[in-house]
């Protein structure tokens, strides 16, 4: 239950395996930094660290003549020793072009968030003694990004997806397919995720126990481990219900099984499974773009913070642990009442009146 349950043990583990099985691809003096990555910052947060460290090995690997005969693990620390701040701005260059030989341009965000990595890497690295200039102090600062367009979805949009799982969910009720049919769980992530606005991860987390319908509230972990209690309102509650009472037993019989929301397959649903099952139902409801579970999140968020008008709610409620955080994510909003302006005259001409 909670961040103690075996699922979040579990995750744990797997992760950490995740760094040990990186690790392994990575010369030998690069693990110190990597462990203190796993004790210093979040799990999530350390394996992104560690693939952006990878990818800066496979650049040298790829560009550096020294190093293109050599395993990745076999790359000698005096390479790093030798770099300077032209083949820190020719990685920029490197992933601006094609994320590493991926094919695909990374977004300005993207390259921000690597070069803070690399950064942290090379400050570490001269920190402790293994080489003795940080290369990356004098290359270029990477070029500030403009933000994208915050997508989210409108009320007609939301309508329409949840009318989407509510036509399936009908035909359920008549009896089509009942055992294999997952309409009532679709329903309840869907009511979930736009009233409350947890993220995915969150919500595939969910074990039965964490729902309380005496005092209408779940427990969920956020990012880093951390719990948090949410209350629910009705609508929330009654698809909740619903799925518990005449869904979940069709899907699952296994008392032991803690999981709240359970796959074809008998067991926790996946987020992938979350992701794909919203992509569905976002094609069903022919919406143009599609349908991804954070978008649902920032709807919640940014009709959150248009009925509130309080920044500082909206960010406690998605567990942002800062306001700017929230501020970047709902800048859109803001444009919006900005370009509202335009329609008042504020200071007109009597005579015209």
């Amino acid at each position: 239950m909670g961040k103690d349950s075996r699922y979040y043990a579990r995750l744990k583990k797997e992760k950490l395996n995740k760094i040990e099985a990186i690790k392994d691809f990575l010369p030998i003096y690069t693990h110190s930094y990597l462990d203190s990555c796993v004790l210093k910052y979040q799990i999530n947060t350390a394996i992104a660290y560690a693939k952006d460290v990878v990818l800066f090995f496979e650049f040298l690997k790829d560009r550096n003549p020294r190093c293109r005969s050599l395993q990745i693990r076999d790359i000698p620390l005096e390479i790093l020793g030798v770099l300077n701040a032209e083949d820190i701005n020719e990685f920029q260059k490197y992933m601006v072009m094609n994320d590493g030989g991926s094919g695909h341009m990374v977004s300005n965000r993207t390259l921000a968030r690597k070069m803070a990595t690399l950064r942290n890497f090379f400050g570490y690295m001269t920190d402790k003694g293994y080489i003795t200039e940080d290369p990356t102090l004098k290359a270029d600062k990477n070029r500030k990004f403009e933000e994208n367009d915050i997508k989210r979805l409108d009320v007609d949009e939301a309508k329409r997806l949840i009318r989407a799982i509510e036509e399936t969910k009908a035909k359920t009720d008549r009896g089509a397919a009942r055992s294999k049919n997952t309409a009532k769980r679709d329903l309840a992530i869907v009511i979930l995720l736009l009233n409350l606005g947890i993220r995915v991860s969150e919500c595939a987390g969910l074990d039965l126990n964490d729902v309380n319908f005496e005092d209408n509230t779940i427990k969920i972990v956020r990012k880093g481990g951390k719990e948090a209690v949410l209350y629910i309102n009705e609508k929330i509650r009654n698809t909740l219900r619903d799925y518990i009472k005449n869904e979940r037993p069709l899907l699952t019989n296994n008392p032991k099984e803690e999981a709240l929301f359970i796959s074809l397959k008998n067991n926790r649903l996946s987020v992938r499974s979350i992701e794909d099952m919203l992509k569905k139902y976002g094609e069903g409801a022919k919406l143009t773009d599609r349908v991804h579970p954070h978008k649902l999140r920032r709807t919640f968020g940014t009709s959150l913070y248009n009925s509130s008008g309080d920044i500082y709610m909206v960010a406690d409620v998605l567990g942002h642990k800062d306001v700017n955080t929230t501020v970047k994510h709902y800048a859109a909003v803001d444009e919006e009442h900005r370009r509202s302006v335009a329609n008042y005259d504020l200071f007109g001409d009597d005579e015209s009146k």
